[in-house]
């Protein structure tokens, strides 16, 4: 199996990178052109291209069919690539390759796309592994469960460069790759982590500009960088629904806003020990599976994910059933957050496991 290099390689050339290409760009500029940021981006772009880089400055997006029937959508980018030098503007239009052979029904008009968040990547880790299990639980004549890579965008020092990317360029990528596969979908499902919630969000909103497609969004422990406008997320125009899933861990304001625009679910009283960022993520899948399987301190935890008769987490979903997805529709937006507590529970009889 090809592995993926690692998020250290990745961040080290990158700078190496950078630092080869400043000087280049300093000796071949007149100080007139420097002051002109498009100039500098195209004589860049020129430069690399007669270096023969054009593969790194042209990064598509590639989508391949997995083993386990999970589609891989892989952002080939870079932040330093496609954000800093080739810039936003041209970068979030790629081209989408299509690798490999793909057998999804006519029938099959749903979709659900999970996706990573700062410093961490989808295919073959936690993204992969829910898209995993939801495709077990739904109907592949109807359903077509897919995980987002943009690791290449994810892995910078900064945190704010990470949404940047996400916002201007993996959102944008991810939905011309969704509106040019030639199905006309009538629902999706995007779950995104951290800074990823900016990818499914930028997504969301241009999906919704084009189609009538009914939209979903978990956001699952939202990063807002600071100064940022926490009501963009999950403001879409589309007839669906956006729930937020958070905890009070280290990360402190920056992702355990209350969204004016999303269903919140406060999920620090049924953390097991002390809480982290990745602890969302973890109950999700748990919440599809019936019980904690993702690396964590809550193997053998027991699983809590309702509050009253309503049931939180996969339950949401359509991917769960009509019903459970028409009471989602009712719940209230911009809610003061449900707070979840242990001991209230019903995980013996939930249809959705069966």
């Amino acid at each position: 199996m090809k592995m993926l290099p690692s998020i250290r390689t990745i961040m080290l050339k990158t700078i190496t990178l950078s630092l080869v290409l400043l000087t280049l760009v300093l000796a071949g500029l007149s100080f007139a052109e420097l002051g002109n940021k498009e100039k500098v981006r195209e004589n860049v772009v020129d430069l690399l291209r007669s270096a023969g880089m054009n593969k790194q400055v042209d990064a598509p997006v590639t989508v391949k069919a997995g083993r386990s029937g999970v589609l891989g959508v892989e952002d080939k980018g870079t932040f330093f690539m496609q954000y800093f030098i080739v810039g936003p503007g041209k970068s979030s239009d790629p081209n989408v390759v299509l690798t490999g052979k793909f057998n999804i029904p006519p029938s099959a008009k749903k979709a659900v796309i999970v996706t990573h968040g700062w410093i961490d990547k989808g295919i073959d880790d936690w993204p992969g592994q829910i898209a995993k299990e939801i495709s077990r639980r739904v109907d592949p004549n109807e359903w077509i469960c897919a995980v987002f890579d943009w690791h290449g965008g994810a892995a910078v020092i900064n945190p704010i460069d990470a949404a940047k990317y996400a916002q201007e360029i993996a959102g944008p990528r991810l939905a011309k790759t969704v509106l040019t596969s030639g199905i006309e979908l009538e629902h999706i499902h995007l779950i995104g982590h951290s800074a990823g919630s900016w990818v499914i969000n930028s997504a969301a909103q241009i999906i919704a500009g084009k189609t009538d497609t009914v939209i979903h969004m978990t956001f699952l422990d939202a990063y807002v960088p600071p100064g940022w406008d926490s009501t963009q997320l999950g403001k879409n125009q589309s007839s669906g629904w956006s729930e937020h899933y958070y905890t009070k861990d280290y990360t402190l304001q920056t992702t355990e806003m209350e969204l004016e625009t999303v269903h919140n679910v406060d999920l620090t009283g049924i953390e097991p020990g002390f809480h982290e960022h990745k602890f969302p993520y973890r109950w999700y899948y748990a919440t599809i599976t019936g019980s904690y399987g993702l690396e964590g301190r809550e193997k053998r935890k027991k699983l809590y994910f309702t509050n009253g008769d309503i049931e939180y987490g996969f339950g949401r979903s359509a991917e769960a059933g009509p019903e459970n997805w028409q009471k989602s529709l009712t719940l209230k937006k911009g809610n003061s957050p449900v707070v979840l507590k242990k001991g209230n529970t019903i995980m013996e009889k939930i249809k959705f496991w069966e």
